[in-house]
């Protein structure tokens, strides 16, 4: 995954050299998503363990409880990332392009895997755990890759579309 991840930047390179901040936030966004859907994994391992979520795909009251949780931990980490990004980049003199733009690609990008995160976490451990393995061994290693793909896929997606 960490080589598509790089080939897609490198045949990127143009397009990113031209939003110049982009460059500077991709390393922490990547790490954000990691790191908040790792905590999601553990969470996830842990209340089936203990029984809080029955092993079937339902909707239950504790998963609704740590996905909003989880949502507003992102929304806030992503607030003081963008605003030190901002700030980064006025002291640094980047040159920063149309910033609300560049704010709602970087939200939606974040917003969308997050979702595609919790969802795809979510099933993957049910379908481990049924099969009496531990979900933490298994997601941990592929929600990193699966991360430092889906950043970079869709942050250039986006700003293709958007710009």
């Amino acid at each position: 995954m960490g080589l598509i991840s790089g080939t897609l930047l490198s045949f990127n390179e143009d397009l990113l050299y031209t939003i110049p901040i982009m460059l500077l936030i991709i390393p922490a966004l990547n790490s954000l998503i990691g790191d908040l859907s790792t905590v999601l994994v553990s969470r996830l391992t842990t209340h089936l363990y203990i029984g809080t979520i029955p092993p079937k795909i339902q909707k239950s009251e504790r998963l609704i409880e740590d996905f909003y949780g989880l949502i507003i931990t992102l929304l806030l980490s992503l607030a003081s990332l963008l605003f030190l990004g901002y700030l980064i980049g006025i002291i640094s003199g980047i040159r920063i392009v149309n910033p609300l733009l560049m704010i709602l690609i970087i939200v939606a990008t974040i917003l969308l895997i997050f979702f595609i995160m919790f969802l795809t976490l979510f099933i993957g451990a049910i379908f481990l755990f049924k099969r009496g393995k531990d979900p933490n061994n298994f997601l941990i290693p592929f929600v990193t890759s699966l991360a430092d793909f889906l950043t970079p896929f869709f942050l250039i997606l986006f700003i293709i579309i958007f710009i």
